[in-house]
């Protein structure tokens, strides 16, 4: 029987990097074959990257789902949750979920309908990729010199999380502009920094301290089944 070939949407290149080097060799246990790629933002000029409308983004998505309609063919998508435009579906009912967890599942649903493809698995990261940074803040401290201190600031300021993905998406407090405030040359570094960080943290930790991603995750483990 053939492989699952997952077809995955990143927003930038450090979710790219991590799902080439992080989430490839881990899906091929299961016969997935990952096959990462950016956002296309403009097809006009060929420029991928970032967050796009919700049009621009179904749009890109439906041209790649005609391109494979084969059976064995899979699509998701590794998107912020923090800064997701507006004009995306679902938002209207999200807000009047109180748990962050439950307003990213009714965005997710929203998303799946409006693709109409039972194919589609929708995944917005919460709130941000650098989440999961926060899993394990010394992999971050141990890439960019003389962090300890801020480091230290940083993992009092979220002591008061539950987890990882409570960290909100406000302007100054999402998950990346704490990383910033606190460390800015992070902000420079992240590519270079933010997927092995991630990656030496590790799978299994990683599901465990952020239970929306563990989620995600073991969906796609299971894609082969769905076949």
């Amino acid at each position: 029987m053939s492989w699952v070939r997952l077809y995955l949407t990143v927003e930038g290149e450090t979710e790219l990097r991590f799902a080439k080097n992080t989430l490839t060799p881990h899906l091929t246990k299961f016969e997935v074959e990952v096959r990462p790629r950016m956002i296309l933002t403009n097809r006009k000029l060929g420029t991928r990257g970032g967050a796009p409308g919700f049009h621009r983004f179904k749009r890109d998505t439906a041209h790649l789902m005609k391109d494979d309609a084969n059976k064995e063919a899979r699509f998701s998508t590794m998107i912020d949750l923090y800064a997701l435009p507006a004009d995306y579906p679902g938002w209207k009912e999200a807000e009047k979920k109180s748990k962050p967890f439950d307003r990213v599942l009714e965005l997710e649903k929203a998303l799946a309908t409006e693709l109409g493809d039972s194919r589609f698995i929708p995944f917005l990261q919460l709130h941000e990729f650098e989440a999961l940074l926060f899993c394990d803040l010394k992999q971050i401290q141990s890439r960019i010199e003389d962090s300890g201190q801020a480091i230290a600031q940083l993992r009092h300021e979220v002591a008061g999380f539950n987890c990882p993905e409570d960290i909100n998406e406000g302007e100054t407090s999402a998950p990346s502009k704490r990383l910033i405030h606190h460390l800015p040359r992070y902000e420079k570094l992240k590519v270079r920094v933010g997927a092995p960080a991630a990656d030496a943290i590790g799978l299994p930790t990683l599901r465990e301290k952020c239970p929306h991603f563990g989620r995600w995750l073991t969906r796609l483990e299971k894609l082969k089944e769905t076949l």
